[in-house]
């Protein structure tokens, strides 16, 4: 029995890249090795044909302006793969048309507005046992996978954590999606998580880990994103500090799932990304004039300065840029218990490996895990892929984090 995964968006950049991944990870029907299949779908019939006749794959041609046009372009389906955005745009539609269907929803969604209005949606897909998960993908996924196995290498024994900090390197070449989305999210106020004592109905106090919010520019830390010291001569691992900035990402929101579902409590997450002097001035002011671009006349210009752009990096520079993803986790007395830095391909590249991974995760749970352990409700990425140690992330026979390499940095 072959499963169907099907990929809306797949003429966009990051579309391109997962249909080329689904190809390579064997679910075109062309060499039927697999047990998924991949069936491609976008607007566009065109620039559809195009991109299924260079992997060899189905497609579907359909907008998400109808419902019922929905419902049939996923019929037969057994994952929907989410890869248009702005996703402000597209999310909510194919995920309550995916739960209408009764199949798993999978996005690469990195809009916090977005993430947390689809996490409303989680109790009824837990009700129909299918799936939700969003920001499989770019940042989010990396940092989620990296949490869960540091939260389970500490096996319990800190469970009352004080910081859990993620800090990102900046992607130096974007495509359009990927600045509409930024653009989107960027907002005078970022989300960080907080530790809040309260009183349950029953009266007991409890902990919660509940959004709070800090004026952008205001949380600021100096991380090192150094390269590790090389193995055979033992050079080199010099330090380099550089300042972050604390941004509105979606791991944030995604971290605090993944924290409570190990059982842990942390007083703070937050997340950053490291910026030059330059960056950081322009993030502020872009801040503090977000408000502007509800305008419908300054949406316009701006749609008009993208089309303008590149699609995103040539192949050259996607082989050739890597990305840092540091995760830094203090217990309640500030000292630190987890100074990890994982290396990883190109976002966009990474992006694609993550999702057909996930996306394959999903389509054979059935199969795979015993009904008491179905792949349920919203999930993240990392409860998806599941890993109990930290040996694949520096894995490049595991398909999803090959190119990946993970340093352990020794605590002081």
């Amino acid at each position: 029995m072959a499963y169907n995964i099907l990929l809306y968006g797949a003429t966009g950049f990051s579309g391109r890249l997962i249909a080329a991944e689904g190809k390579a990870a064997c679910m075109s029907p062309q060499n039927g090795r697999g047990k998924c299949r991949m069936i491609l779908a976008a607007r566009e019939r065109a620039k559809l044909q195009e991109v299924a006749e260079e992997n060899g794959m189905e497609f579907r041609v359909f907008g998400l302006d109808e419902r019922d046009e929905i419902l049939k372009g996923i019929d037969s389906i057994d994952v929907v793969v989410n890869a248009a955005g702005p996703f402000a745009f597209t999310a909510e539609p194919l995920a309550k048309a995916a739960l209408e269907k009764q199949c798993h929803y999978v996005d690469i969604n990195g809009e916090a507005d977005v993430y947390r209005k689809l996490d409303d949606l989680g109790r009824f897909a837990a009700q129909r046992e299918v799936a939700m998960v969003s920001a499989a993908g770019n940042l989010a996924a990396a940092s989620d996978v990296l949490l869960d196995v540091a939260l389970k290498t500490l096996k319990r024994s800190h469970n009352e954590l004080g910081a859990v900090r993620i800090a990102v390197s900046p992607a130096t070449e974007l495509s359009r999606g990927s600045i509409a989305s930024a653009m989107r999210y960027l907002r005078e106020q970022v989300v960080v998580m907080r530790k809040k004592q309260s009183l349950n109905p029953e009266g007991r106090m409890i902990k919660e880990l509940v959004i709070s919010h800090e004026p952008v520019g205001k949380l600021e830390r100096i991380f090192d994103f150094g390269e590790p010291p090389d193995k055979r001569s033992g050079h080199g691992g010099e330090k380099n500090l550089q300042i972050a900035s604390a941004a509105n990402l979606v791991d944030t929101l995604c971290a605090r799932h993944t924290v409570l579902r190990n059982n842990c409590m942390a007083n703070t997450i937050e997340s950053y990304i490291q910026m030059g002097t330059l960056a950081r001035a322009a993030y502020q002011v872009g801040g503090m004039f977000s408000i502007f671009s509800a305008f419908p006349w300054v949406r316009s210009a701006l749609n008009a300065q993208l089309a303008l752009l590149p699609e995103g990096p040539t192949a050259q520079e996607l082989k050739q840029e890597f990305h840092i993803v540091l995760l830094e986790i203090e217990d309640i007395y500030h000292k630190r218990l987890i100074d990890w830095r994982w290396k990883t391909p190109n976002a966009y590249q990474f992006t694609a490996q993550l999702a057909v991974e996930i996306a394959r995760e999903l389509a054979v749970s059935k199969d795979n895990h015993p009904p008491d352990k179905k792949l349920a409700g919203w999930i993240t990425p990392a409860a998806v892929l599941a890993l109990e140690d930290t040996q694949k992330l520096s894995d490049s026979s595991f398909r999803a984090f090959r190119g990946c390499e993970l340093e352990q940095r020794k605590l002081q």
